[in-house]
């Protein structure tokens, strides 16, 4: 059986199947659904991953049941029903109906198919390559910049601009170095990641010194990386968050298969991601009237909940509320990761300007421009909706 009939076979099973459950199944595999618009669609990707799971699992026997289905059996003989309803689903494609000479040239396209998805993997290893060689070729530039930010280059800035040039608003107030809150400005102008710094991140946000980010050598993934100068928030002076993303290279939705954060070690009293607050609380069943004192952490608004990555669900969720909730996380987690790697770490300084953002309205503005007409075209004035009254 070729790995398309199994497909169309697991379709078939997972056609009864609701679509919360379905989203679940597939979140619960790390991958997001969000760009499916057709229950077929996610039918379909549910489908295709069950296959490919079970070609990396032990083989199986089949037997054939008097209906023709086929039944599948565990090496210790018992029987393995996905569904657990006790049922058994027919396998026949569409392809087992066709004349014998017309399934000849079905393999013969599927010999084809073989062969791009051979180029497909040279492409891809290809690609990996010449990512990590820019990738390589960039980090003296992003050095450069880092040396601006933190104005290791102000002398060297000054002295080329000369002195006449170099002119403060006020002398009497000592000249700050590099550009203050240069990685918090360019953050909270990107629209994707505005939202995410809260007020009180701001003051922890100027001892940022850098953001990178890494693909692997492989194009399976990447690493962010958030530098910090010592500071009195925490200990930690580089923060991460890592992806492992399988398909990163191609154009399909995302599959996840890992997402990695790191422990804030915050320094006490220090935490901007939770406070800490003291309740009076009588005890219970207490005749006496005692009363202890409660410390609970309640957790706040902040850019720095990021680093703490979402769960994956549990397959025994099907509330269809609750599936659109973690679905909603996960998507809204990895846009952020993407905007840090796609926008701000190569364009910064363009969006710490407004530039970026303006140059995005600019081409917004330009889309939704009308076509000029020619007054002096006589079917101008056809239209009598266009004519003043």
């Amino acid at each position: 059986m070729t790995d398309e009939d199994k497909i169309q076979a697991e379709m078939e099973k997972a056609k009864d199947m609701t679509i919360s459950e379905l989203k679940m199944k597939l979140m619960a595999k790390g991958v997001l659904t969000s760009s499916f618009i057709e229950k077929s669609e996610i039918i379909r990707a549910y489908s295709e991953i069950v296959v490919k799971e079970s070609e990396q699992q032990p083989p199986h026997l089949s037997t054939i049941d008097k209906n023709g289905s086929t039944a599948q059996f565990s090496k210790d003989g018992d029987e393995n029903d996905n569904n657990n309803d006790g049922k058994h689903f027919p396998t026949d494609s569409i392809s087992e109906n066709l004349p014998q000479y017309i399934k000849h040239r079905v393999e013969k396209l599927k010999e084809i198919i073989n062969e791009r998805e051979e180029l497909m993997k040279d492409y891809l290893e290809e690609r990996a390559r010449l990512e990590a060689k820019y990738q390589r070729l960039a980090q003296p530039i992003y050095e450069k910049r880092k040396a601006v930010v933190s104005g290791q280059m102000d002398d060297d800035i000054k002295n080329h601009h000369g002195e006449n040039n170099y002119i403060f608003d006020d002398d009497k107030h000592p000249k700050e170095k590099g550009i203050p809150q240069f990685w918090a400005c360019a953050i909270n102008q990107m629209p994707v990641t505005e939202g995410i710094v809260s007020e009180k991140d701001f003051e922890c946000l100027e001892y940022l010194e850098d953001i990178r980010c890494f693909n692997y050598e492989n194009g399976e993934g990447f690493r962010l990386e958030f530098h910090f100068a010592s500071n009195k928030y925490f200990e930690n002076s580089i923060l991460t968050k890592t992806y492992d993303v399988p398909n990163l290279l191609l154009g399909d939705e995302p599959i996840l298969k890992n997402v990695e954060g790191c422990v804030i070690k915050w320094k006490p009293t220090k935490s901007l991601t939770h406070i800490e607050t003291t309740k009076q609380q009588r005890e219970k069943g207490g005749d006496d009237g005692q009363v202890r004192m409660v410390t609970k952490k309640e957790r706040c608004d902040s850019f720095f909940h990021f680093f703490t990555p979402p769960k994956m669900p549990s397959l025994d969720i099907t509330d269809e509320q609750e599936a659109i909730r973690i679905e909603t996380t996960f998507d809204e987690d990895y846009d952020v990761a993407q905007a840090f790697r796609s926008h701000i770490v190569p364009n910064a300084t363009m969006w710490f300007s407004g530039d970026a953002l303006e140059k995005e309205m600019e081409t917004v503005m330009e889309g939704m421009k009308w076509p000029t007409v020619d007054s002096s075209d006589p079917s101008a004035d056809e239209n009598p909706e266009c004519k003043q009254s």
